[in-house]
């Protein structure tokens, strides 16, 4: 298959190295550029996030070495061989297949991963660096991770407090579209709760925090409301769900804030969501009427749930992965008999085109009605004369001396097969076209 994989991960490699290799788009064309060039690579694509960065080529197997010292020598690391992987061949699909699948990633399950391998995959067939074997593996690769999204849960259950936090909210209330969100922070944890929030389509948004321009400038970002913190307590009542994700040492949210919130919203409860450390609200809400509080231990508890769940889908997601790997590796076997038969096939009807049209040429002027009824005839008894040695060929292509026969074939016939185009034979095949983001 001559299909080798290069690359750095979280498992491996130090985050203070991992940032080192970060690359833009821009720069993973040109490196890839230099790639190809310089070893005559039959295909490059290489991926880079803030978790891995990985190099998928072809031809490259006798050169794995001298291509590591490049790299080493592009980013000036000498240490990079001592966390270096190299994956070969099946092995390397297997491993390509799970990274689309995001079983390799850091949260199993996280749905980012396919997004940035397609983007990496269209920004080097752009520019005309996939070859030929590339495309049938990567858009195999995307089919697969499809696959592995509807038929297991494995990206359904939330693994990151934010998104626990807004998964809790959607078991509160069964439609979000309706409720008023207020997010008190505008940190990371508060973005990540922000962004899953927008996703699930609420009513409104109001960001507040003591640094009033972090506030609005997240508010800005998702078309909320930014509230001056110092307002909090006249505008609190506004919401249905409050989220909140501070760096404060004290209580945020009281009691007697939360009585004359209830008392303004007439009964309506209030659902908060407390996802600091320490805690920004006071858990003496919950003993409040119409008043509900769940902290960071709580949502933990939800989450590691859920991962355990994650793990469990993943055994699914590896038996689909296999599945795959074997139509894949069918496949590629059969096309090895594809030349052949094609060229059988040509050498077989250009010998009865001969043979009808110096028949023909003999007999008296005929009909056109019937000259089209006996090319047609030939052309039939051709196709059933050969079906069962195409048929039998194909079958041949899965043994591991599929080679001698072919060979034996292409002699006796005197053939002379053409190279199949692979990402030809990857459209012929209706389950191996991209699937887009």
């Amino acid at each position: 298959m001559r299909f080798n994989v290069i690359g750095w991960n979280f498992r491996k490699t130090p985050v203070e190295v991992r940032d080192k290799l970060s690359l833009t788009p821009k720069q993973q064309v040109e490196l890839g550029q230099q790639l190809s060039r310089r070893f005559k690579l039959g295909g490059v694509v290489i991926l880079s996030t803030c978790n891995r960065t990985e190099f998928y080529l072809v031809n490259a197997e006798q050169q794995l070495e001298q291509i590591i010292e490049m790299l080493e020598a592009y980013w000036k690391l000498d240490e990079l061989r001592e966390s270096v992987y190299t994956i070969q061949n099946l092995d390397g699909v297997r491993h390509l297949f799970r990274v689309a699948s995001s079983l390799e990633s850091m949260v199993l399950g996280e749905p980012q991963i396919l997004g940035q391998l397609k983007d990496s995959f269209q920004s080097f067939s752009d520019v005309e660096l996939t070859g030929k074997l590339l495309h049938p593996l990567f858009t195999r690769a995307f089919s697969t991770a499809k696959r592995v999204r509807t038929e297991t849960t494995i990206a359904s259950n939330a693994v990151s407090i934010s998104y626990a936090a807004v998964e809790l909210a959607k078991h509160i209330f069964e439609d979000l579209s309706k409720q008023r969100v207020m997010v008190i922070g505008a940190g990371e944890m508060a973005e990540l709760a922000v962004r899953h929030l927008m996703r699930n389509g609420i009513s409104q948004l109001f960001v507040t925090n003591r640094t009033f321009s972090s506030a609005a400038e997240l508010a800005e970002k998702f078309n909320g409301i930014a509230v001056p913190f110092d307002h909090l307590e006249r505008h609190l009542h506004e919401a249905d769900i409050v989220i909140s994700s501070t760096g404060a040492r004290d209580y945020i949210i009281s009691p007697e804030l939360v009585k004359n919130c209830l008392r303004k919203r007439k009964a309506n409860p209030m659902f908060f969501i407390d996802i600091a450390v320490p805690r920004d609200i006071d858990p003496e809400i919950n003993k409040l009427h119409g008043a509900f509080c769940y902290d960071i231990d709580d949502l933990q508890s939800l989450v590691s749930r859920n991962q355990e769940e994650r793990k469990k889908q993943s055994v699914k997601a590896e038996e689909i992965i296999e599945n795959e790997l074997t139509e894949l590796e069918l496949w590629f076997k059969s096309l090895s008999a594809v030349p052949t038969i094609r060229s059988l096939r040509k050498s077989f009807h250009a010998m009865a085109k001969d043979e009808m049209e110096r028949g023909l040429s003999r007999m008296k002027v005929l009909p056109e009605s019937e000259r089209k009824e006996v090319e047609l005839m030939v052309h039939r008894l051709v196709h059933k004369l050969l079906h069962d040695p195409s048929r039998n060929l194909k079958k041949i292509a899965h043994a591991e001396d599929a080679h001698l026969y072919l060979d034996s074939v292409t002699k006796i016939f005197d053939l002379n097969p053409t190279p199949v185009n692979l990402e030809q034979a990857e459209k012929n095949q209706p389950r191996l076209k991209i699937i887009k983001s």
